[in-house]
């Protein structure tokens, strides 16, 4: 689909240009969420601590000076807005202010990433400093209109299906492999990320301002994709252990 197209369907209502997206809400490519499944799964050894909400818990203003220190701003630019160092080309470093990564992937991927980033072990950033330097990068997020507190899941099931956000990531935000729609539910990224995220995407899916979906009613979807339930484990599936 064309951005023309894109924009033609933003005058239409809201079922009319639902039916004629051929990109989902919420369709996320590998590359915009920077593998994260696969950086969860390295990121178990990192020993990096949370608090209760799941966010690295961290000093700003030390994030800040290690994110200067290690040279960060040089791809990923000053404020971690991205594009870095040719906006030009499709394949400049990721915006990560803030980070879309939920902290474990995070600190996964900064230990074993992939592309043209290199590594940086514990004995070149401590998992202490990487608790900063996430709570710095979360810190550039605009704060959003609404308070999740206060939000209704029930409202964000509907929402989730009025936008068909299903089509690629399923009735439960399980994500699918036919789609390549990635797993959602439960969310793991804040909900500040993932309002930026909304606005400001990559890849195929087209930015979805305040005026066509509310910070009210992201917030109601963002509670109802926190309250999905865990995947089973592997070794629980009799089939997958055969």
């Amino acid at each position: 689909m064309t951005r023309s197209q894109i924009e033609n369907d933003r005058a239409l209502p809201l079922g009319t240009a639902r039916t004629r997206r051929a990109v989902c809400f919420f369709a996320l490519s590998a590359a915009a969420i920077l593998i994260p499944y696969y950086s969860i799964a390295r990121a178990q050894t990192t020993g990096a601590t949370s608090n209760a909400a799941g966010v690295l818990a961290g000093n700003t203003e030390n994030g800040k000076r290690i994110f200067e220190a290690q040279a960060c701003s040089t791809c990923h630019g000053s404020q971690g807005q991205g594009g870095l160092p040719n906006p030009e080309k499709e394949d400049g470093a990721p915006r990560i202010g803030p980070t879309r990564l939920s902290p474990p992937a995070f600190a996964g991927f900064v230990r074993n990433p992939i592309g043209r980033m290199p590594p940086y072990p514990s004995k070149s950033v401590s998992d202490a400093e990487l608790a900063d330097l996430y709570a710095f990068l979360q810190s550039l997020a605009v704060a959003p209109k609404a308070e999740i507190a206060s939000a209704n899941p029930q409202n964000g099931q509907r929402l989730f299906t009025t936008y068909g956000c299903y089509e690629c990531h399923g009735n439960e935000g399980q994500g699918s492999t036919q789609t390549g729609g990635s797993r959602i539910g439960p969310i793991r990224i804040p909900f500040p990320a993932f309002v930026v995220y909304v606005r400001q995407p990559t890849a195929q899916m087209p930015p979805y301002a305040a005026k066509a979906v509310s910070d009210a009613d992201l917030a109601d979807i963002y509670v109802f994709l926190q309250s999905r339930p865990e995947s089973k484990p592997a070794k629980s599936i009799p089939l997958l252990n055969q």
